[in-house]
């Protein structure tokens, strides 16, 4: 026979044991503020981006990220950007740890294809001409296209 304590304090024990045996959330990508990690001795690559006329009302893009690896490839991430109601969304967010800068040209030409994206709805923006990390922050601060809250 259970006292009416017993039974409070059963419930309260039961619950200590899922707390400390409850795995921690990762944080979902489209959450994730960092979508892309350089590490020390990395570098950005190109960035693309993909505006359709269409998508304009929203601010919306295509973007396509990209960082050099020591060993020489690449990490591709891509995604929708756009602005709802005064807040960025991203959404549809694709990682691919190692890419060939061939394979990474292969996609955006098809992307282009595929989309029948005009020269106007299209920007590439090519870091690779800068030998440092810093070198490629300072230029993107003074395109005002990096955001420094999230450089660590």
């Amino acid at each position: 026979m259970l006292l009416g304590n017993e039974e409070e304090t059963e419930g309260l024990i039961d619950m200590k044991k899922q707390r400390k045996n409850k795995r921690q959330k990762k944080t979902h990508p489209e959450q994730d503020h960092f979508l892309m990690r350089i590490k020390q001795g990395e570098r950005m690559y190109k960035f693309y981006y993909f505006r359709p006329m269409a998508g304009r009302h929203y601010h919306f893009e295509y973007r396509i990220l990209t960082k050099e690896k020591i060993n020489g490839t690449l990490e591709m991430v891509s995604y929708n950007f756009k602005i709802e109601n005064g807040e960025p969304q991203k959404s549809s967010l694709t990682r691919v740890p190692n890419i060939s800068k061939e394979e990474l040209e292969q996609i955006v030409q098809n992307v282009i294809k595929k989309t029948n994206t005009d020269s106007d709805e299209f920007e590439e923006l090519d870091l690779s001409e800068f030998s440092s990390i810093d070198e490629q922050i300072e230029f993107l601060k003074g395109q005002d296209r990096i955001d420094t809250m999230y450089i660590t």
